[in-house]
């Protein structure tokens, strides 16, 4: 799976003042793409489903969850390459010495103490992201997952390519399952560490169970798997699929205090392969079925990028404060942070205004001339 070298590092900004936030991008946006915020929270949901993420920078007091605890969060977590990620600690100008000792204590990378100037910011965002990126380099040289001893990522897309290869030469049939275990985030937040990862585990061992010798599996996420199928159609796959959520539905956790079962939501992809195809574009079309089954508010979370392909698109809702966000972006001339899918809706809410002012205009003139 290819890279674009042109590609700018993602840096992450976690801070409840929106000024902060818009400062940090400013300083940052000509080499960074930038990511926002506003809480440790919604930084921690950003932070396990993008994995493009190479530095945060954080800052120490938020609501909801603080600093301090999203960065307990990235240290503890079971993906090695989250635990791993820098995080730069934004502190106050007055916060004494036992505090940023407190912080580098706690796992933090570095810190940097507000007011802080655009080199201070740059600086720490080239060096670590820097970092980052040779730490992912030395781990896509391991070929094994080492919480579960499913492939790594890395090695899944060097034999999904070859597996790829061989089909199209052949003109056989192959598919690629993208694996989800549904509300993890709360399962870890309310039963902790020791079981999410209990659970981790057990879900890639019960993979490993039902896999035919010719499957590969991948974890690819902290609680997300991908499978390739050689010689599967839509239809096997989805026999496929049933037979792994089943099996994971018979497990059984015993937290202590309470027994849990987890369910995997699953999108799949069974591509055309009399052209050519990338194994990049499998994945992206399983990532998308699997966002499509998430979406699922009930029924088995089972989803086919082919079938909502076919479907007809319905228009997108967005909510106020969606709508209250892209007119802001307007307002302060960063056009281009709306995004494009509400560009359309966008414009159609600024029509009656334009049409209004074109008529105000128009009459102003008309009693000039008048005049």
């Amino acid at each position: 799976m290819s890279e674009e070298v042109t590609e700018k590092p993602q840096i992450l900004v976690v801070d409840d003042s929106r000024m902060v936030r818009r400062a940090v991008y400013k300083m940052l946006a000509d080499d960074y793409q930038v990511h926002e915020a506003a809480n440790g929270m919604e930084a921690w949901q950003q932070l396990q489903r993008n994995e493009a993420i190479s530095v945060v920078f954080t800052d120490m007091q938020m609501p909801e969850m603080n600093g301090m605890e999203l960065l307990a969060n990235i240290r503890n977590s079971d993906n090695e390459r989250l635990a791993a990620l820098p995080v730069i600690m934004i502190t106050g100008a007055d916060d004494t010495e036992d505090a940023k000792r407190t912080v580098f204590d706690a796992g933090a990378t570095d810190f940097i103490a507000k007011p802080f100037e655009s080199i201070d910011l740059l600086s720490r965002a080239k060096s670590y992201a820097r970092l980052n990126r040779k730490v992912v380099e030395l781990e896509k040289k391991t070929g094994h997952d080492k919480l579960t001893g499913l492939f790594s990522v890395a090695s899944f897309e060097e034999q999904g390519e070859k597996a790829l290869a061989f089909a199209l030469r052949h003109k056989l049939k192959i598919s690629a399952v993208y694996l989800e275990i549904t509300g993890f985030q709360d399962i870890y937040l309310v039963h902790g560490k020791s079981v999410a990862q209990q659970i981790i585990v057990s879900v890639g061992k019960r993979l490993k169970d039902v896999m035919r010798t010719e499957d590969i599996a991948a974890r690819l996420g902290v609680a997300k798997y991908a499978v390739l199928l050689p010689l599967t159609n839509d239809a096997d796959s989805r026999v496929v699929i049933r037979r792994i959520r089943e099996s994971i539905n018979k497990l059984v956790f015993n937290t202590g205090q309470e027994k849990i079962r987890v369910s995997l939501a699953a999108g799949y992809t069974s591509p055309d392969v009399s052209g050519p195809l990338a194994f990049s574009e499998m994945m992206e079309q399983a990532e998308s079925a699997l966002q499509k089954a998430l979406e699922c508010s009930n029924g088995e979370k089972i989803s086919s990028f082919f079938e909502h392909e076919e479907a007809v698109e319905q228009a997108p809702v967005f909510t106020e404060e969606d709508m209250r966000m892209a007119f802001q972006h307007i307002l302060e001339g960063s056009y281009f942070q709306v995004p494009d899918k509400m560009l359309q809706t966008v414009a159609e809410k600024l029509n009656p205004f334009l049409d209004y002012v074109a008529k105000r205009s128009n009459s102003g003139r008309t009693g000039t001339d008048n005049a």
